[in-house]
């Protein structure tokens, strides 16, 4: 007798990766658009760099890319302070867009957290 299962995805960590990759263009036009008061700066800077690393952490963990379970534990954390961090760097240049991109990031990343398959299933 056939089973039938549910599709195996990883739901939370593409919508970290969907949120943060929005994030980052955001931030790049944050960074050269001259009328916003951010352009060019250091913190600018830092919001596009903190969201590429968060879509490239999000792309890890969605993909599961032979990681141990405890590498996945440690990407996780880091992936949460990513989020946190670039979330926090955002308000406090008024980039209101990518705090809201990083306020779904981190709703992805609870989903991915209590919901998302793990790949040992």
């Amino acid at each position: 007798m056939s089973e039938i299962s549910e599709p195996r995805t990883a739901g939370g960590a593409w919508l970290v990766v969907a949120a943060s990759a929005v994030g980052a263009l955001v931030a790049a036009f944050n960074v050269v658009d001259t009328g916003n008061g951010i352009a060019w700066s250091f913190g600018a800077w830092l919001v596009l760099v903190s969201s590429i690393l968060v879509v490239i952490a999000g792309l890890i963990l969605a993909w599961h890319l032979a990681l141990s379970p405890v590498s996945r534990g440690i990407m996780a954390v880091l992936l949460l302070l990513g989020i946190l961090g670039t979330g926090v760097a955002a308000y406090f240049l008024t980039a209101w867009i990518l705090v809201v991109a990083m306020g779904v990031a981190l709703v992805g990343w609870v989903i991915h957290v209590a919901a998302d398959p793990s790949p040992l299933d």
